[in-house]
């Protein structure tokens, strides 16, 4: 027992002396230039915020002096500072509060481990050049430095607390390897600085305030903004965010302002588009998108906004309201001279109604006694006559003038401001000119019309009632006989009502909402719909497609052949690397059940009990198929594909997206997404592909798709498997039946990250398609 201590205790120290040895220190002893310390008197803010870091910069690591607290990192900054201590008070045991040190630094050492070290080497090294596109980087948090004005260093927090100590002894390393070789040119790290504010050199705080208010408002992202300071000491200032490019899809973007004048032109930019979308929304809606750099631009109507085009933009959209303006109050004005003669027509048509309706009221009255309906009789027929008044009277034609004539200095004001070409336009300007343009007079006709329409209908009716009346005075017995009647055809109204089309509405897809009831919906019917075959054969085409394809042609050339049998090749080379796996599997006992299935698994925070599929045994396929075989077994999934493709139908409008390197075939199955944002994330981060298709397919109720649900990639022979999309959100949609039809192309750019150090620009050209079934 005793010599198994004495062993770990020897392994122990040897791994110590290794990591003392890399970071090239002897334990017990302190390096001299660790011992130069001199008071750093930081006053700790009142006022700070730990959890955010604005400032970022290429420090010297010689400027930096390592403190050492025996508080934890999430304790207050203040707790923490009073009770660090310089680094070398910990290296040397000399008194028993030094013991006690040395024994934690000696704990700190033991937890931390080389390959730490090696990361944060690697990382600083890709660093040397540029920061990341998102400046910040994974580890930025464990760097807790600060700087103090009062010594002009800034100064590492380390704290004993801590399982990982590897940015401490990091810095620890590069600083004695400096200082062995004097020679050595001085490195610098890359880090954020704690409780820093901005300097205020490219913008005020305000500004930058502003800038992150305008920026959520055009992307509905809140943009975070980082002060730079590069490894010459010049400061930028990098705003990194996120917007939407297309649908909901979404792109990263990286705005870097190098100099006050050029913020000041961004800044001035963005405020005036943001002004002129908010306080007239109704007349202006910016769009964003990615440029070649990665930086965000802005469209209107499909021309780019710069600060340098502004002035002229904003000429020619004022020049384009000022004409909108004059012709609104033309139309208007010519609308008020119509309504002058609408409504006498309609005083006119309302007082014939009258006369009608009083004569209709008379003979309604005379017809109840006998003395009544003679008297009526002899009255003889009366016959009204058009009486309608000339229109152009002359006090009709004065109201009119004078009409015509209102506004006629404000319209001149606008004609000037047309005509001069050499008139600078404000945002101001525009809002004016925008709300004058709503705030014209525009005066709806339709009920005036409406009203007239309804009384020529009752002048009409009331004419046709009254010469049935008069047809029957030709003899006092036959209007005798006519007055007697019990029911006399009664007067119609003729009221004309608002008719309006009514469109059968239908629900709209969106996927952040929808997705989740859709998916539930469509893996239920599939399950009740779709056989045990045709479930394998949907599974089985996420890798065989191209092999079911070429054998939907009508003529299989060579070089198809010659592919079918390159897919068997690498699906038996993806069976050789899982052999083992494979091996331990017993296929021909439980067939595709190859696991206990009284584990509990987790599928999107729902647990069942069921096995996934196996592609390998779906195929049937091993090391011994032949070409023939394989070539029989995509036979067999094709016929289930076409079987299965005519059986789901989706319930309601969706769309769906496949971004490609190649022409879409309108004569295959192919794979298609409903998450618009996976589709582009799926395509391999190769800068040779540079550009890409994104096929968009707006796909009407009805339509056939067989959809990825959870019960194409699992058996659910316990009956646990949750409803739903969890592992795909794909479709598979047979094209050959489908007709397509564009409607719309368009392309934007996409920033393509290879890692947080690594991006391009990649360019997305769309074609937008709406398809119906050719059966229809």
């Amino acid at each position: 027992m005793q010599k198994k201590t004495v062993r770990g205790n020897t392994e122990n120290l040897n791994i110590l002396n290794e990591k003392v040895d890399y970071i090239g220190f002897t334990l017990g002893e302190v390096p001299s230039f660790l011992k130069e310390f001199e008071p750093l008197n930081y006053n700790v803010p009142k006022m700070y915020d730990e959890t955010t870091y604005k400032i970022y910069k290429y420090v010297p690591i010689e400027n930096i002096e390592i403190l050492v607290t025996p508080t934890n990192r999430l304790d207050e900054l203040e707790e923490k500072y009073k009770y660090a201590s310089p680094l070398f008070t910990y290296m040397k045991a000399k008194s028993n509060e030094d013991i006690e040190k040395y024994a934690q630094f000696l704990k700190m050492i033991n937890q931390t481990k080389i390959e730490d070290i090696k990361t944060i080497e690697d990382e600083q090294e890709r660093m040397k050049k540029n920061p990341p596109f998102e400046v910040k980087f994974p580890s930025n948090f464990k760097w807790q430095i600060y700087y103090s004005d009062y010594a002009d260093k800034y100064f590492m927090l380390a704290s004993t607390d801590e399982s990982d100590n590897s940015e401490l002894f990091y810095i620890l390393k590069k600083k004695i390897e400096e200082n062995k070789d004097k020679r050595r040119k001085k490195g610098n790290i890359f880090v954020p600085i704690c409780n820093e504010e901005y300097s205020e050199k490219i913008l005020k705080k305000s500004e930058i305030a502003d800038l992150e208010n305008y920026l959520w408002y055009f992307t509905k992202n809140w943009p975070s903004i980082y002060e730079v300071t590069d490894q010459d000491g010049e400061v930028s200032l990098q705003i990194v965010g996120e917007t939407f490019i297309f649908d909901k899809m979404t792109s990263k973007y990286n705005i870097k302002l190098t100099d006050k004048k050029e913020a000041q032109k961004v800044y001035k930019l963005i405020k005036a588009l943001f002004i002129m979308s908010y306080d007239i929304q109704n007349e202006y809606e910016f769009e964003t998108k990615i440029g070649k750099e990665g930086q965000l631009i802005f469209y209107y109507n499909g021309e780019e906004i710069t600060y340098a085009n502004l002035a002229d933009f904003m000429k020619k959209e004022a020049k384009n309201k000022i004409s909108d303006n004059i012709k609104i109050k033309l139309e208007t004005k010519e609308l008020k001279a119509d309504i002058i003669d609408l409504q006498k027509h309609s005083e006119e048509q309302n007082e014939e109604y009258l006369k009608k309706e009083r004569q209709i009221y008379v003979f309604l009255e005379c017809k109840k006694t006998f003395f009544g309906k003679v008297k009526y009789f002899f009255r003889g027929k009366k016959k009204e006559k058009d009486n309608e008044e000339d229109l152009s009277h002359p006090e009709n034609k004065k109201r009119m003038k004078e009409i015509l004539s209102k506004d006629k200095d404000e319209e001149k004001i606008y004609e000037d401001d047309y005509e001069d070409k050499n008139k600078l336009y404000t945002v101001e300007d525009i809002i004016k000119i925008c709300k004058d343009l709503n705030e014209s007079i525009k005066v709806d006709i339709k009920d005036l019309n409406n009203k007239i329409e309804n009384l020529d209908r009752k002048i009409k009716n009331a004419t046709q009632y009254i010469d049935e009346i008069e047809e029957h005075k030709k003899s006092i017995f036959e209007f005798w006989k006519f007055a007697n009647k019990d029911e006399v055809k009664s007067l119609e109204e003729g009221e004309i009502a608002n008719e309006k089309k009514t469109e059968n509405l239908k629900k709209t897809f969106n996927y952040e909402d929808d997705i989740t009831t859709l998916a539930n919906k469509v893996d239920k019917e599939q399950r009740e719909k779709l056989t045990h075959r045709e479930m394998d054969a949907a599974y089985a085409a996420d890798f065989v497609l191209d092999g079911v394809n070429i054998l939907g042609k009508k003529k299989i050339l060579k070089k198809d052949e010659e592919k079918i049998n390159q897919l068997l090749v690498n699906l038996k080379n993806e069976y050789k690397e899982n052999i083992e796996k494979i091996e331990k599997k017993d296929f021909d006992i439980f067939g595709n059940v190859s696991e206990d299935k009284s584990k509990v698994k987790v599928l999107n925070n729902n647990m069942h009990r069921e096995t996934e599929k196996d592609k390998f045994q779906v195929l049937n396929l091993n090391l011994k198929t032949s070409v023939d075989e394989f070539t029989s077994k995509i036979l067999e999934i094709r016929e289930n594909l076409l079987e299965e493709s005519n059986k789901i139908e989706t319930p309601y409008n969706i769309s769906i997206y496949k971004a490609t390197t190649e022409v879409l075939d309108t004569k295959l199955f192919e794979k298609f997404d409903i998450n618009p944002q996976k589709t582009l994330d799926k395509l391999e981060d190769n800068e040779e592909n540079n550009e890409v298709y994104l096929y968009k397919l707006n796909i009407p109720e009805k339509t056939n798709l067989i959809f990825y649900t959870n019960i194409i990639f699992y058996e659910n022979n316990n009956r646990t498997l949750p409803l739903g999309m969890d592992v795909s959100q794909e479709v598979l949609i047979n094209l050959n039946n489908q007709k397509l039809t564009l409607k719309n192309k368009d392309e934007f750019s996409i920033i393509v990250f290879r890692n947080e150090f690594d991006h391009f620009v990649r360019k997305v050209l769309v074609y937008e398609y709406d398809i119906e079934s050719k059966e229809q």
